[in-house]
């Protein structure tokens, strides 16, 4: 029983010291030990569809979204719980991207189409936003994005994250 707790052991030191090694790689950390930019392999993009919450959404499978789920997402969104938009067309669950915002200033256009441009980086599901529009009949509303990643940017126009890369 000591020799399978010790080759236990051996193996989590060993996968710690990988993880390690991989995570100090160069490009991989900018200043603060907070990594973001070229290496996060995001693309500029615009993408349209409609605003979830993620909980709901990810425990329904994929069905929680839509104006009969509108409401729900409205207090969890309203709560702190992550946003995502589902784009239009999505045949499957898996489409969903993370919105890197504050969901709580979201929250009330849940369920709604969205129009959102920023950066997408699709291997992560996530979408880190420039500007954000909500569908108002045939016009779009930009929603002001509230949130301590977005107040860095201001001075900078939002492209270079305000020496925050």
């Amino acid at each position: 029983m000591k020799r399978v707790t010790f080759i236990v052991f051996v193996c989590v030191i060993a996968a710690a010291l990988g993880l390690r090694a991989v995570a100090q790689q160069p490009g991989g950390q900018a200043q603060g030990g907070h990594a973001h930019g070229e290496a996060a392999e995001g693309k500029p993009a615009t993408v349209v569809g409609e605003l979830i919450d993620t909980a709901c959404f990810v425990a329904s499978g994929g069905d929680a979204k839509g104006p009969d789920h509108a409401e729900c997402a409205k207090e969890c969104m309203g709560s702190g719980v992550p946003a995502a938009v589902l784009p239009e067309g999505a045949d499957d669950a898996g489409a969903m991207m993370f919105l890197l915002t504050n969901p709580v200033v979201l929250a009330p256009h849940a369920g709604k189409t969205i129009k959102v441009e920023g950066t997408a980086h699709e291997r992560m599901r996530a979408f880190d936003l420039k500007r954000l529009w909500v569908k108002d009949g045939n016009d779009w509303k930009e929603v002001p994005l509230k949130d301590a990643h977005h107040k860095m940017s201001e001075g900078a126009g939002h492209g270079g994250h305000g020496g925050h890369k």
